[in-house]
């Protein structure tokens, strides 16, 4: 499926020059048709994570953020639920992010890593599969912010090596990483992050996902595998995604040097 973000980002590395010369984001609605979708679910998945830990939210980074439509709504619903007082911001590489104007929300055309502007709140939908040295990547991402978000498409299935996808999804869409739900939790945790709580989500009930022949007539197939076992769908037919909230070493260290009764 399309993403909303691409892989900006990056931590020294050599990513795909398209990312950065504006040539992924000449049609930028391409990248927005699933934006209503993930944010439903990362703002789900987070709220049902700040009622039982407590979640920094003063300011709050979208990293790739691409069209811009995903950190806009995620602004809408948090304000919503009243953090009135949260400061948002957008990075990303590729230059038209120059030009877009949205209420609230600073646009920023340049790496975050490389910013030195922290954050509570970082989200990383979609970027991760596109950055190589990965681990480098998120341990630097990670050092400047409390809370991480990341929405994380699960590519390795059945389904894409039996018909040997992945060689062609290296190009298009420019996935690096090809990643089920274990592997992607454990990259996560040898980058220092420890996950608090994470969702699948099903790319085939979003816009994009019921397109091409295939997708419709797998589509049956996937709604009944995913009542069932989430995990399985991943696995043999894909269109499952994963939606991470993750603390930080910042905030870990933080938690432990709180004493009690102070």
């Amino acid at each position: 499926m399309p993403r909303e973000n691409t892989g900006s980002e990056q931590d020294g590395s050599v990513v795909d020059p398209s990312y950065s010369d504006g040539c992924y984001f000449k049609d930028t609605q391409r990248h927005s048709e699933d934006a209503s979708f993930k944010v439903r679910n990362f703002l789900k998945l987070f709220f049902r994570v700040s009622e039982k830990t407590t979640v920094p939210v003063g300011s709050l980074t979208d990293v790739g953020c691409g069209s811009g439509v995903i950190i806009e709504r995620i602004a809408n619903g948090l304000r919503s639920r009243g953090f009135t007082a949260t400061a948002f911001k957008a990075y990303d590489v590729s230059p038209h992010v120059q030009h877009i104007k949205k209420d609230g929300i600073e646009f920023i055309h340049g790496d975050f890593c490389e910013s030195g502007d922290p954050s509570d709140v970082v989200t990383l939908f979609d970027v991760l599969e596109h950055v190589p040295d990965t681990i480098a990547f998120l341990k630097k991402l990670s050092s400047r912010c409390r809370i991480m978000a990341l929405h994380i498409p699960l590519d390795d299935t059945w389904n894409y090596a039996l018909r040997n996808r992945f060689r062609r999804r290296l190009k298009d869409p420019g996935h690096l990483l090809q990643l089920n739900t274990v592997s992607a939790l454990n990259l996560l945790a040898l980058a220092g992050l420890r996950v608090l709580d994470y969702e699948y989500t099903f790319s085939f009930l979003a816009p994009s996902g019921r397109k091409t022949l295939l997708q419709k007539l797998l589509f049956p197939l996937r709604c009944l595998l995913a009542a069932v076992s989430p995990w399985l769908l991943s696995r043999i037919f894909g269109g499952a995604s994963l939606m991470i909230i993750a603390a930080t070493p910042q905030n870990l260290q933080e938690r432990t040097s709180v004493q009690p009764g102070a």
